[in-house]
């Protein structure tokens, strides 16, 4: 069997690695590769990779993108997102990733949600499904973020300051810190802060900066990658849990 990642840019995932030494160990016949599609080409590409491809799965800047191409489950609908693709349906297992990895957590409001994509969507439908109602969400665009369909109130970029220092739980679905970039913010911003969750799966500017200021829940993508990834080989028929964990502490070490 052939399975993928689909995203651009993408070959920074350490999804094939992960995937192949899993099935490496499991001596399965199958092989997880890179599929780069630029967006003014994914809906040509697309079809190839559903005609390939046993399963895939989907990130920045085509969650949402793939949906016409898919028959998304009830979730990915509300969601309006998917990052996983098996035959010809798709799943969202992105939320599972972030429910499950605050499982234990208190999740204190008001709540602050940085970004407005695929991602943000997951975490919201997430936050929402664990009761959490006081919710605000900010986006360099502001018409994106307004646009997400959810409850929750949305403020301009340029009051990220004010908007941190007035939330008890913030959560960044951005790629601001995947190469080292830093918000504008100060360990006196983050001070009344109980929670910092950063949905990159590596230490991050910001999740640094959080353990300087004390906060006291401070948590990295990595729960959320490893909860989602768990979830794509369920859908793929695939999963066996002494191995998967094995290979993913292996990978992520």
């Amino acid at each position: 069997m052939k399975f993928c990642i689909v995203g651009y840019p993408v070959r920074h995932s350490i999804s094939p690695r992960l995937y192949n030494e899993y099935f490496r160990l499991l001596n399965m016949p199958h092989f997880y590769d890179f599929a780069e599609i630029a967006p003014d080409v994914f809906d040509e590409e697309i079809k190839r990779v559903l005609s390939e491809c046993d399963g895939f799965n989907v990130t920045i800047p085509h969650k949402e993108r793939i949906i016409p191409y898919v028959e998304p489950t009830k979730e990915a609908t509300k969601i309006q997102a998917v990052n996983c693709v098996h035959g010809r349906k798709g799943y969202n297992t992105d939320w599972i990733g972030v429910l499950m990895s605050l499982e234990g957590t208190s999740v204190e409001e008001p709540v602050l949600v940085i970004g407005a994509g695929g991602t943000a969507r997951a975490l919201l439908y997430a936050l929402l499904e664990m009761g959490i109602r006081d919710i605000t969400v900010t986006n360099r665009t502001l018409d994106r973020a307004k646009s997400l369909g959810f409850p929750v109130k949305v403020v301009p970029f340029e009051r990220l300051k004010e908007s941190v220092r007035n939330s008890k739980s913030l959560f960044n679905t951005t790629s601001v810190g995947m190469k080292g970039e830093r918000f504008d913010l100060s360990e006196e911003d983050l001070a009344n802060l109980s929670l910092v969750y950063d949905v990159i799966y590596f230490e991050t500017p910001l999740l640094d900066l959080a353990r300087r200021a004390g906060v006291r829940h401070v948590v990295r993508g990595n729960l959320m990658f490893y909860y989602q990834a768990m979830e794509n080989l369920k859908i793929w028929g695939l999963y066996d849990d002494e191995t998967f964990k094995k290979v993913f502490g292996e990978v992520l070490s």
